[in-house]
């Protein structure tokens, strides 16, 4: 049997920082993990409508939360003169049942989306949601992220592909690809296309090359 490693678990903490980055002791870490997964859980509703990237949550010792949101769109998130931030802050409060969390949101534009592994996946899902062949969805979005610079792409997509009795899975890559390295910096995502014949999943692996001494 074939033993597989999430590549970013692989790596965080070695080449690839971590997404939560705070200490609490043992009385408040659980409720600080907690609070963490629901701020999580929120903003992934509005993964495709906001096309977020990547999301850091830190806190300070005066109990402080930064949560940093990479999007594609950085316009939609923050509205008519923040007014969509402001209320998107207070759905989250009220989501986490804490009214008191002194909570900061702040945008970073994600400059090639195509090299997001969380963003194309999405893109492959969308695409195969409105019926459009797994494998041309798959083509497109390798076509677009090696175009943008990647070193090499991998994408997978698992299911009833073009609604089939029996359920298999499919595959392209192009360019490098060392997973067992930790040195080759590789973003890794997972999305679920909901089709008439049921849920398709799909996986994005986009090597963006070494991580060299230095963090160059």
């Amino acid at each position: 049997m074939g033993q597989k490693v999430n590549p970013n678990g692989f790596r965080y903490g070695i080449t690839k920082p971590h997404n939560a980055m705070w200490i609490a002791d043992k009385s408040k870490f659980s409720t600080y993990l907690l609070e963490d997964m629901k701020i999580r859980e929120y903003l992934e509703k509005f993964n495709r409508e906001y096309q977020i990237g990547n999301i850091i949550i830190k806190r300070t010792q005066d109990e402080k939360v930064s949560v940093i949101i990479y999007t594609a769109k950085p316009g939609v998130i923050l509205g008519n003169e923040g007014a969509n931030l402001k209320l998107l802050t207070t759905n989250i409060q009220k989501f986490t049942k804490n009214r008191q969390l002194k909570l900061n949101l702040e945008i970073i534009a994600i400059e090639r989306p195509e090299l997001s592994a969380r963003l194309v996946a999405e893109e492959i899902a969308i695409k195969l949601e409105n019926r459009a062949p797994f494998r041309v969805a798959q083509k497109f979005a390798i076509r677009g992220a090696l175009k943008a610079g990647a070193k090499g792409i991998k994408t997978k997509v698992s299911g009833r592909l073009n609604g089939v009795d029996m359920a298999r899975s499919e595959g392209y890559s192009e360019g490098e690809m060392k997973l067992h390295t930790l040195r080759q910096n590789v973003d890794y995502s997972t999305a679920t296309a909901r089709t008439t014949y049921g849920a398709i999943g799909i996986k994005v692996w986009i090597s963006l090359g070494d991580v060299m001494e230095g963090g160059k």
